[in-house]
């Protein structure tokens, strides 16, 4: 398995109801914390795209193919089919989903899911990180989609609850690189993008 058979697919469709505003618009040093997501992950696939549903004129229109989901408002699972969906459609063997709000992930994410998976019998790849978990980064093969369409067919949502339907492998990222030490440090309020500029500071103090 290497990077040209993998569709990235960053999930862009949630409401930001925590933040109050578009956070995939929110400035962090000056860039959109969805630049710096596609960013960080343009490089580690063959092909990147959005899943959203709108024309993020908050978050300045970045230059990146959408996607749209087949159930939108109903969750990140709804964005991984849509995924899952395009992966099939155009050959490639597997898609892994970054998150639109965690702009510090590494950049080895993708190949230490993929290392994860080879080592593995079980269906898809997760990060974590220590004791937590990070489902939305996940390597998805194309051949779960029917069984994901199963799940969600029967009424799973959550990123938790399709681990009922698939057999799961853990990929263990090594802290460090974002705040608290935490690489898949989300910004969910202001109060974290606060600290999120904080650190950026602090990373370039430390550097001269």
């Amino acid at each position: 398995m290497t990077t040209d058979k993998i569709l990235g697919v960053v999930l862009a469709g949630g409401t930001s109801r925590r933040f109050g505003v578009d956070k995939r618009g929110a400035l962090l040093a000056g860039r959109s914390v969805l630049e710096w997501v596609i960013e960080r992950a343009r490089p580690q696939v063959e092909t990147l795209l959005l899943n959203t549903i709108d024309d993020l004129t908050a978050a300045g229109r970045p230059n990146i193919e959408r996607i749209a989901d087949h159930a939108p408002g109903e969750g990140p699972l709804a964005g991984i089919l849509a995924g899952l969906d395009e992966a099939d459609h155009r050959g490639f063997s597997h898609m892994v989903s970054f998150a639109c709000d965690t702009p510090f992930f590494p950049d080895d994410t993708v190949s230490h899911l993929v290392a994860s998976l080879k080592a593995s019998v079980a269906d898809y790849a997760v990060a974590s990180c220590g004791a937590r978990a990070h489902r939305i980064f996940a390597l998805w093969p194309t051949g779960s989609r029917k069984q994901v369409e199963h799940a969600f067919a029967n009424g799973t949502r959550s990123m938790r609850d399709i681990e009922h339907w698939l057999e799961t492998t853990w990929a263990d990222f090594p802290k460090g690189g974002g705040p608290d030490g935490d690489p898949f440090f989300n910004i969910n309020t202001p109060a974290d993008l606060e600290i999120a500029e904080q650190w950026l500071v602090a990373q370039s103090a430390a550097a001269k």
